[in-house]
């Protein structure tokens, strides 16, 4: 599913249950003019209401006719509640009143459409379980304590700041264990995807391990696994190099899925406990000259013992 989808999805569910309480409140309405006395007092009112719109406002009948509107509006929530019907139920309540359950308010997407594209978004993104990790995290006392560190953080925001407009659209984070490669990632994903951008989150490990389900299911469930890993704005891969080599499959994986991302201008950032040298040598050049393709990737080695950047 690519973020269009996620979006129409979402503005679906909305419509949808529109629908619903428009079809709830209808079938009140038909309800309570089952009532005779209730329908000849609609009548009148509906009636009322019609005349008031076709009168100038400055007419003297308005006050009059509003006071008539008011008494027999009266009388029918009366008649109503002596058969058991709320008033207020046959009315269409609106989920979000500000935009009419369209979604949007003059072209520009509604709060109530955003929040829950964003909740779709981060459920596809892989990154649940690290929903708290951002920028505001970081631990400012050691960033002042660490200048390459604390360029790297700032590097980070401003690449969150430019996306997806960034001259080097891929980054590569490599460095020792424990430098603060992954908390860095995840602080980029939240940023992200609270620009409503469609951030998948993975480790290198379960990439492989959905590539291979997908080539060894049937042609159209494929679309399914894979569509998230080529389709999303940014595709994030952690611990590039833990991930088990199946022999050429693994291999053949990888380069499709990096080679169709370049091919189509959508960025990836890895992280990774290997070296340079130690990717060529795991991978082979044709993988290796990909991610460090230096038209389009940053690479960015962290260094130091223990530079975790959470508090």
């Amino acid at each position: 599913m690519n973020k269009k989808q996620i979006i129409d999805n979402e503005l679906n569910k909305l419509q949808n249950a529109h629908r619903l309480e428009e079809r709830r409140a209808k079938a009140e309405i038909l309800r309570a003019r089952n009532i005779p006395e209730y329908c000849t007092i609609d009548d009148e009112i509906r009636k009322i209401r019609l005349n008031l719109g076709k009168l100038d406002e400055k007419s003297q009948e308005i006050k009059q006719l509003e006071k008539e509107l008011s008494i027999l509006q009266k009388k029918s929530e009366q008649i109503l509640k002596a058969h058991k019907i709320n008033p207020a139920n046959l009315l269409v309540h609106e989920i979000c009143p500000k935009c009419n359950d369209t979604g949007y308010i003059e072209n520009t997407m509604c709060e109530c459409l955003k929040i829950n594209v964003q909740k779709a978004l981060i459920a596809q993104s892989g990154i649940n379980g690290k929903l708290n990790f951002d920028f505001s995290k970081s631990d400012t006392k050691l960033l002042e304590q660490n200048t390459q560190l604390a360029k790297i953080h700032r590097f980070a925001q401003n690449y969150c700041e430019n996306f997806p407009h960034n001259k080097e659209t891929n980054l590569i984070f490599w460095g020792e264990v424990g430098t603060g490669k992954t908390f860095l990632l995840e602080c980029i994903a939240n940023e992200l995807l609270n620009k409503l951008h469609y951030v998948v989150f993975s480790t290198a490990y379960d990439i492989s391990k959905s590539m291979v389900k997908a080539y060894n299911s049937p042609y159209n469930e494929r679309d399914t696994i894979l569509a998230p890993l080529f389709e999303c704005d940014l595709l994030i891969i952690d611990d590039l190099g833990t991930e088990p080599l199946f022999h050429e499959s693994t291999l053949t994986n990888l380069f499709t899925l990096i080679n169709e991302r370049q091919r189509n201008n959508k960025p990836i950032i890895y992280s990774t406990n290997l070296t340079p040298e130690q990717i060529d040598e795991r991978y082979g050049n044709r993988i290796k000259s990909r991610i460090f393709n230096d038209r389009i990737t940053m690479p960015i080695k962290f260094s130091g013992f223990d530079l975790r950047l959470k508090k």
